[in-house]
């Protein structure tokens, strides 16, 4: 039987907690610090380890016993991403700011995250919508909500099965809203994810939004718990003035609907004197100060036939660009550099040629808004430690 959350209640009774104690607030303050302090370093290392194992697993055939090795270093370090997130989430002082934001972005770029670290046995198959998709949110935080659930619908199937993924635009009328009458009036961004999983009874259902709630299941020797995932997915929906349903068949599969406002879509404005753009190779300017980083991307770009120019120094950078502004169809830039920040480097570039978008990498993605990114000239932000899918994705979003 389908088992469906009301629509006069948040998907399941549990409430997440909201409270913790004074010293409770004080030691995750103290350790957001220690963790900011090498969190740049960490996600730098991590970077090369992604990309240098994608680059050679992409020259290894499936099957070979040393791309299965590699696949266990992606996952390997995956483990060590998320623990990262998980602090920072937890340690993060400030609450994220939202703002007018295309959501068809981050979704497009958690997807290409996961697809070369879904298991073999599981199938992604993706339906987004070609429209631009005006939400109040955060890149960072949308982009979060697609993975965690998609992570939850991969421990739901340990035998393997499949994840279906769709973004659309609801117009007031749309047939999709008339399940939800408790809805308010109006158009929404639906986000909608299903697995073919075991499942979920009523009672699992009521607290999946609990943390560290286990619903008892084993893989092998290990016991299946739910983590932060979902209730980090819920407070980032309800936090949006979205709301978020459920609908499961215990044996059958589970399916997550998240509705968002639709914000009325802004006259696009095209700067004066815009330059057409290239239509053969695109062309880079590459910033990084870690040398590593830069060789790595180097190598990257080179692959997907970019043209790249890059440099270890910032002020470097910035007076190539200047005596060239009309040499690069994209800029790529770290955030903390020490010659120049990436926010200063950035708001220059677009100062000299407003008409090539900029791009920031930096380890502490999720406590930066939209709003301060944009007002340095910023056209998206990618978090470290980055995939090449997610980097390749980007650029071509950017550029074409």
């Amino acid at each position: 039987m389908t088992q469906k959350t009301p629509d006069n209640m948040p998907a399941g009774n549990g409430k997440p907690k909201a409270d913790a104690s004074v010293q409770q607030d004080q030691a995750l303050d103290s350790l957001g610090i220690v963790v900011g302090e090498i969190a740049h370093d960490f996600n730098n290392v991590l970077s090369l380890i992604f990309g240098y194992v994608e680059m050679a697993m992409s020259e290894i055939p499936e099957g070979e016993r040393a791309r299965s090795d590699l696949e266990h270093v992606l996952a390997a370090g995956d483990r060590a991403k998320e623990l990262v997130a998980r602090i920072l989430t937890f340690s993060n002082r400030a609450k994220l700011k939202k703002t007018r934001i295309n959501a068809r972005l981050p979704v497009l770029n958690a997807l290409n995250y996961l697809k070369d670290r879904m298991p073999p046995t599981v199938a992604l198959k993706a339906k987004i919508t070609d429209q631009a998709v005006s939400v109040l949110g955060n890149d960072t935080e949308i982009q979060q909500v697609v993975m965690n659930l998609c992570n939850n619908s991969v421990q739901a199937m340990p035998q393997g099965g499949t994840i279906e993924v769709e973004l659309n635009l609801l117009d007031e009328n749309a047939a999709a809203l008339a399940g939800h009458p408790s809805l308010p009036k109006g158009g929404y961004l639906q986000l909608r994810v299903k697995d073919t999983g075991t499942g979920m009874d009523l009672a699992t259902m009521a607290n999946i939004y609990t943390p560290f709630f286990t619903t008892s299941r084993q893989q092998g020797k290990q016991e299946v718990r739910a983590g932060l995932g979902l209730t980090t997915v819920y407070n980032i929906v309800t936090s949006g003035n979205g709301h978020i349903f459920v609908d499961s068949v215990v044996g059958e599969g589970t399916t997550f609907e998240i509705y968002l406002p639709l914000l009325a879509e802004a006259q696009a404005a095209k700067a004066p004197g815009a330059s057409p753009r290239a239509t053969a190779t695109k062309r880079v300017l590459f910033i990084d100060d870690e040398p590593a980083i830069t060789e790595m991307a180097s190598q990257i770009l080179k692959n997907n036939n970019y043209q790249a120019r890059l440099f270890n120094d910032g002020n470097e950078a910035l007076k190539h660009f200047s005596d060239h502004p009309h040499d690069f169809d994209i800029v790529v830039t770290d955030l903390i550099m020490p010659s120049i920040s990436g926010s200063e480097l950035a708001t220059r570039c677009a100062a000299i040629n407003p008409n090539v978008p900029v791009v920031l990498t930096t380890g502490f993605g999720e406590r930066i808004s939209p709003t301060s990114y944009r007002q340095w000239g910023v056209s998206t932000l990618i978090t470290k430690p980055f995939s090449i899918q997610q980097l390749l994705a980007t650029l071509a979003e950017l550029t074409k």
